[in-house]
Formats: structure tokens, sequence, C-alpha cells
């Protein structure tokens, strides 16, 4: 996965680990809904572009569905769970 670049926000990543991890909007939307996410496939639609927030909620479901996916194709778990982990992770990122 390539970096973050100053201009992307956090909700674009989503998008681009969707897309890293070869899953159609679709194809999330289900595990999403799998593992207890409430929302419409028009609202993770929007989740992922940016045009709405996610719920904290929301966001861990959307998260573990793609660092699921990640664990199939043999990788680690690239997806923060949190933005605390986040945060975490670029300062073990940096060092």
């Amino acid at each position: 996965m390539t970096e973050m670049s100053a201009t992307e926000r956090p909700a674009d990543m989503l998008d681009r680990y969707r897309r890293d991890a070869g899953l159609s909007q679709g194809d999330l939307w289900l595990r999403y809904f799998e593992l207890g996410g409430m929302s419409t496939a028009v609202e993770l639609e929007a989740f992922l572009y940016g045009a709405l927030e996610p719920s904290a909620h929301d966001r861990e479901m959307i998260a573990h569905a793609l660092n699921e996916r990640f664990v199939e194709l043999g990788r680690n778990h690239p997806v923060p769970y949190s933005e605390s982990d986040a945060d975490s992770r670029r300062e073990e990122d940096e060092q």
C-alpha cells in the first residue's frame, strides 16, 4: 500500500484499502453487514468517498471487514481500528 498523501482524508483511505483488498463496494458492504454493520450500501459508499462520516461502530466494522480480507490474502491487518491506533502506527512508521 502506498503512503497517504497530505491531502487525503482518513475516509479516502478506507476506499484505498478496499481497492487494495480487491473488493467491490458490494462485497465490502456484505462483509461489513455480516459483522454487524447496520448502514445501507449507499451509506457505505458515502463513507468510502468521505461524503458521510461513519459512526465509531461503523468505522470499526468497516476496518474489521477489510482486515479479514487482508488475512485471507495472506497479509497482516493494515487497516487501523481507531484514530488512536492510526496515530500509533504513524508514530511507529516515522521511527
